[in-house]
């Protein structure tokens, strides 16, 4: 266990458990699985994101649900398809200072961030580390017009002990490897939509070192 606090415990998704099956997941029959120290619930509701437990905080983050019972799992071993666990979670938000807020005040402390316009427009990212897993805020840059749109789940990064492998075993559900932003990674996407996996997923390698 991760010596940062406030680890991400849990992530439920309205997923059905076959859908990731069906992309090399060791999903048990309670439609739970774990990825490094985070588990996965599959409810099976269509729901693409239902929300979250971090540990240490039971209240609502800018509108993120908190669910429960949450709990850590050991660090388990590799699924088939050789991806082991979390890297970050994409969080969207129409006004970065106010999610900012909501996450600084419920103990989450940002431990960086940037300006880019990698995807189009300005866009603000911070990172937080909850636990052993970042979650990565994306928005609109300082000076750009601000949102109430409500705080969501956008995305998953998932890591691959070997990328070239699991991209091998998960053949045309997964894209082909490309570097990351990150310097010394590489990442590609998963194809999960045409399995029933609702929220964008990629892979990407490990850290260097």
């Amino acid at each position: 266990m991760t010596s940062r606090p406030h680890q991400l415990l849990t992530i439920d998704l309205g997923d059905a458990p076959d859908a990731w099956r069906s992309a090399g997941f060791d999903v048990a029959d309670d439609g739970t699985f774990a990825l490094g120290t985070t588990t996965v619930r599959c409810t099976g509701t269509g729901v693409p994101f239902q929300g979250w437990a971090i540990d240490g905080i039971g209240a609502a983050l800018d509108g993120i649900a908190p669910v429960g019972p949450g709990h850590a799992t050991t660090n388990a071993a590799p699924h088939p398809n050789g991806i082991s666990r979390i890297d970050h979670v994409v969080v969207r938000t129409g006004d970065c200072a106010r999610t900012i807020a909501a996450f600084e005040g419920a103990g989450l402390e940002v431990r960086g961030g940037r300006s880019t316009t990698s995807y189009g427009p300005p866009m603000r990212q911070t990172f937080f580390w909850a636990g052993d897993v970042i979650l990565e805020l994306v928005g609109p840059d300082e000076g750009e017009p601000t949102t109430d749109e409500a705080t969501s789940i956008f995305g998953l990064a998932l890591v691959a002990d070997d990328l070239d492998a699991t991209a091998a075993r998960l053949g045309e559900l997964m894209g082909t490897p490309g570097d990351a932003v990150q310097d010394g990674r590489r990442i590609a996407g998963l194809r999960g939509r045409e399995v029933g996996i609702a929220l964008p997923v990629a892979v990407m390698s490990p850290h260097p070192g």
